[in-house]
């Protein structure tokens, strides 16, 4: 009997924490990303001491599935995040309602409201997921989107520069709903960002290398992911969450979403609103035994007389010479060569964690 009542309030326990609890959790990740991407600095706990290095802020919002179950209140996390954070550009990378069928209508000016809240100098840019599409739900997701401040693209894309850096951002559309077109011809921009709603469509992509900069969402990270064991969503099979280097120039990032589907519920993947401090410097992240010294490394790259970075142009097209490939240190134990493109990027949180900034909000 008392086992009996043991399980139960375990599962009790569970329930509670998997519909009550992680959902409202909000995750914010901080990626310190320069051209050279063999390596990335995951500065989510010390974000504000890199703040003179990054050139632009991107926030990439995904997945909010909003729906009679989950209201636009649920956006107040993501306002005072973004307010708190003042990104240069505001990304949203699909699936605004879970679906239009049983949308409640009456929350549609509230929803606006709070979509408008969020502001970025050079702008909002979205996607459409698959979710969008349910019942003809496009139209009202763009007029939404429209509405609040977003530019939706659609097979589309966007330059936008400042005095700083320059982009030229791509979104197309929505493999299961739209009609996605793949081909873009790479611009001037200093940096090309694609948005795609389900990241296995890079698969698709025969020029994917002029890409800097995936972002996609879908996956939910299995939002219900148990040790060794989840479930992958169609169109994210091959990409789940976090960074991916597919191409020796291209970093796929995968948001986790913030809303749910089929269930409320979450276990181990809490919501999350991903910062990109996108750095125009081209020198790799040092080779590191223990600690990551970052103000060291600055120090050295200040006192470096390097002739090829202030000759090089960073308006060429000769995209192919970026990056170089890392030099590496002989070792006794070889490397293990990396085989499988779905590998994560690795060598993130690498600095020395000083102190901790909330992450959990």
């Amino acid at each position: 009997m008392q086992l009996i009542l043991g399980i139960i309030a375990i599962l009790l326990v569970f329930s509670i924490y998997a519909f009550f609890i992680e959902p409202s959790r909000l995750k914010q990740r901080h990626y310190l990303i320069r051209k050279n991407k063999q390596r990335v600095l995951d500065i989510s706990d010390a974000y504000d001491m890199f703040a003179h290095e990054g050139d632009v802020t991107i926030a990439h919002i995904s997945d909010l599935h909003f729906s009679r179950w989950f209201k636009p209140r649920k956006m107040n996390k993501i306002i005072r995040s973004v307010m708190e954070m003042q990104p240069d550009i505001i990304v949203f990378t699909g699936d605004l309602i879970d679906d239009y069928k049983h949308w409640p209508k009456k929350q549609t000016d509230r929803l606006i409201e709070k979509l408008k809240r969020l502001k970025a100098p050079m702008g909002k840019i979205a996607v459409l997921g698959n979710h969008d599409y349910k019942h003809g739900g496009q139209y009202f997701v763009k007029e939404v989107l429209k509405e609040a401040g977003f530019t939706t693209l659609v097979n589309e894309e966007v330059f936008g520069s400042d005095a700083k850096i320059s982009m030229n951002i791509v979104g197309i559309d929505d493999l299961s709903g739209g009609k996605p077109n793949y081909n873009f011809e790479s611009t001037l921009a200093e940096w090309h960002i694609l948005l795609a709603h389900q990241p296995d469509q890079i698969d698709a992509i025969n020029n994917l290398e002029q890409y800097d900069l995936v972002l996609s969402g879908h996956s939910h990270g299995g939002q219900i992911r148990l040790p060794y064991l989840y479930i992958k969503t169609e169109g994210a099979k091959h990409y789940t969450d976090s960074l991916y280097l597919p191409t020796k120039n291209t970093i796929l990032s995968v948001n986790t979403g913030i809303g749910t589907t089929m269930i409320p519920a979450r276990v181990g993947v809490p919501p999350e609103i991903v910062y990109y401090h996108l750095s125009n410097k081209r020198q790799i992240f040092e080779n590191f035994d223990g600690n990551f010294n970052f103000e060291k490394q600055i120090t050295v790259e200040k006192n470096e007389v390097v002739q090829q970075e202030e000759k090089n142009d960073y308006l060429t097209p000769d995209r192919t010479t970026v990056p170089q490939e890392p030099v590496e240190t002989p070792t006794d134990t070889p490397a293990k060569k990396k085989t499988d493109k779905t590998d994560k990027v690795v060598d993130i949180n690498l600095f020395r964690r000083r102190y901790k900034n909330k992450k959990i909000i």
